[in-house]
């Protein structure tokens, strides 16, 4: 009987084992607070999945991987099914098969960071003009890419905020664009700690989502049902603020 009560759970539980929808998340961004040590699997990408695990429950199982941008573009391009972390449709367009985009997780910025003892401001591009500004290789920012090629603006490219800001305490440049998430988690290490502030947001805020391919239109109501259910979340709330970030 005992054997026959097993057989007849084990029957019952293992259509809703079949049933779970294997979902991969792709992140293209690799600095912190969005990955802080891959080996470890900290950082913001992970928490994110984790997170949502939660929320949205066995129905889904989400998986994380890490791509670079053009790689994740060549995805794209290609029409393979994607879900994109942190993504704003200011950045991807599909005019053939749109994307779907969920409700914000957070806003974002991009800020410029000087010295605490800079006593000027950034609040307006054209006071970057007789300076020199870190950037990441590869990111376009309007306003300063005319300025740098009416050479009113030297700019220095790094490979990562942490060799920007590394480059900044050096004095190897005067100024670095940075996003606000990734500034507040760096802010907070000691190695910065009093040494950095915000002098100008000249950029707009804007959101960061997730992008859904067409093959998964049909998710966006239970994303948008557990991205909103985020901020009331104790894990999340608690990964946000060791990041020095809010929960929206």
């Amino acid at each position: 009987m005992a054997k026959k009560l097993l057989l007849l759970c084990c029957w019952l539980f293992l259509p809703q084992v079949l049933a779970a929808t294997q979902l991969t998340l792709y992140a293209y961004h690799s600095s912190p607070p969005f990955v802080i040590n891959a080996e470890a699997e900290t950082g913001l990408n992970y928490d994110l999945v984790r997170a949502l695990q939660q929320q949205l429950g066995d129905k889904y199982q989400l998986q994380y991987k890490y791509l670079p941008r053009p790689q994740l573009n060549a995805r794209l391009q290609a029409g393979e099914p994607t879900i994109v972390l942190w993504a704003n449709p200011a950045w991807f367009s599909n005019k053939v098969q749109p994307y779907s985009w969920t409700t914000e997780i957070f806003i974002d910025r991009d800020v410029f960071v000087s010295h605490r003892e800079f006593s000027g401001d950034l609040t307006e591009l054209n006071n970057l003009a007789g300076s020199t500004l870190g950037a990441i290789r590869g990111y376009s920012y309007p306003g300063v890419n005319e300025l740098v090629e009416q050479r009113r603006v030297t700019r220095l490219d790094a490979e990562s905020d942490k060799e920007n800001l590394a480059r900044l305490l050096e004095r190897n440049v005067d100024h670095v664009v940075i996003t606000r998430s990734s500034f507040l988690y760096y802010g907070r290490q000691q190695h910065y700690l009093g040494k950095l502030r915000i002098v100008g947001e000249p950029y707009p805020a804007y959101k960061r989502q997730l992008l859904l391919t067409q093959h998964y239109q049909n998710l966006l109501g239970a994303f948008d049902k557990a991205i909103n259910e985020l901020p009331r979340q104790e894990f999340w709330t608690a990964r946000l603020e060791l990041y020095g970030l809010k929960a929206q």
